[in-house]
């Protein structure tokens, strides 16, 4: 992210926009008669996913967070209306506000689905200042789309971001040469992108408990502790990002694509898994091939009946996304996490697969070790063509559709309404 050897451009404009409540605002869009009660988006509790995952104004007033159980939710505001998940609309709206981000720049890079970068620099002249534009964004989302968002302006993309979560809903906040170190310097260390549970205990450890501190801290007695990561923080917290907002002209590989899912109960067999590594594998590798893309990497986390979350990673000696290579490998990690120690119950499964590259034509002739592989991706290919034709639930591989139905999942491949959010930050750490 950083660029820590070149010299920054601090008369760059950096925007972050950050749409507020955004699961719960879509909410109120779609149901007005939901407009000033108190609600919370939460997860299916039938699926043991009851969880706020957003929340309105009012109910953060109340003591709503996110991540709260919904009984937990319901004690501190009773009058709370408990709202299910609709993700086909977030992505909607999503890409509505997205078009009006691009009206203002062509570089727009997304931080998650309600919040956005944007290099306003070149488009000065055209709109105003930085402040301008910010306001000009604001204003428009609002009125054409009756949603709000806070908006950070600054010199660099960790200080708009900074910006954005200091600044009130529907608002706009500037972080700037003059004021950055009064404004920024203060704040809880946690408040720095990037910095997870573990990294954030270890700085507390040094006694580094703001940001400022790690700012002003020396650079080689905190590489001791956190080896060339220990410049990346210390630069962003002097404001020494020079990373680049992406322009969405220029073509740029995502770093993984994943899907999990919690499951409606605990998974106590190897058959069982195998079942939901499949469903997994499938709706990852279909949409590797809709980006035409490739992995060479795959990525198995598991949470057991304590949850733990663990994992383990293999490389594979060509990119694949075929379906079958992909759940193969994934079970091999499963065998590999749980080979020391006794089978536990499985209460979620998340598969990624990362260090992609751009898929180039398989000829089955290349390699003897890839022809396997080469049946694997025809065989996905021949699926893809029965399924965009027929539907996504009129073929399977053998032997799967009595295990989906044992384990209660819809077959719906390729909807992704069952991905819960898994901090990897603490897992890489």
């Amino acid at each position: 992210m950083f660029n820590s050897g070149a010299k920054g451009n601090l008369s760059r404009v950096i925007l972050h926009c950050d749409l507020n409540n955004f699961f719960a605002s879509v909410a109120m869009k779609l149901h007005p008669e939901l407009r000033g009660k108190y609600i919370a988006v939460c997860g299916n509790p039938t699926l043991r996913k009851g969880i706020v995952l957003a929340k309105s104004e009012n109910a953060k007033k109340m003591g709503v967070k996110t991540g709260m159980p919904i009984w937990q939710a319901k004690q501190v505001c009773p009058e709370i209306e408990i709202v299910p998940t609709e993700y086909t609309a977030y992505e909607k709206y999503s890409k509505k506000v997205q078009a009006i981000y691009y009206r203002f720049t062509s570089q727009v890079e997304s931080f998650g689905i309600d919040e956005c970068w944007l290099d306003v620099t070149h488009s000065q002249k055209l709109f105003g200042n930085g402040m301008q534009i910010a306001e000009r964004i604001r204003c428009t989302v609002k009125e054409e789309l009756g949603l709000t968002i806070s908006v950070g302006v600054s010199f660099n993309k960790t200080y708009a971001k900074l910006g954005s979560d200091l600044a009130a809903p529907d608002s706009v906040m500037a972080i700037t040469l003059q004021n950055y170190q009064q404004l920024i310097y203060p704040l809880p260390i946690s408040n720095l992108l990037f910095i997870g549970k573990k990294t954030q205990l270890l700085l507390t450890k040094l006694n580094l408990q703001t940001i400022g501190d790690l700012a002003n801290y020396d650079v080689n007695l905190l590489r001791n502790f956190l080896g060339i990561n220990a410049e990346k923080l210390i630069a962003a917290a002097r404001g020494e990002d020079y990373s680049d907002v992406s322009d969405y002209l220029c073509h740029e590989l995502p770093r993984s694509v994943g899907n999990g899912t919690t499951l409606p109960f605990d998974l106590t067999s190897k058959q069982e898994v195998e079942s939901v590594l499949y469903l997994l594998a499938e709706k990852i590798a279909f949409r590797l091939r809709e980006q035409n893309l490739q992995g060479y990497t795959i990525h198995l986390s598991v949470k057991d009946t304590g949850l733990q979350w663990c994992g383990a990673q293999t490389s594979l000696p060509y990119p694949t996304h075929a379906v079958l290579t992909i759940r193969r490998t994934a079970s091999a990690i499963f065998d590999q996490i749980w080979i020391q120690r006794p089978f536990r119950p499985v209460r979620a499964l998340r598969i990624a697969v990362a260090n992609l590259t751009d898929a180039p034509n398989m000829q089955t002739n290349l390699l003897a070790d890839l022809n396997d592989e080469a049946k694997n991706q025809a065989l996905d290919d021949a699926f893809d063509k029965i399924r965009r034709k027929y539907g996504t639930e009129q073929i399977m591989l053998g032997g799967t559709a009595e295990s989906y139905q044992k384990l209660g999942f819809a077959l719906h491949m390729y909807d992704c309404d069952n991905i819960d959010t898994l901090n990897t930050d603490d897992l890489i750490e």
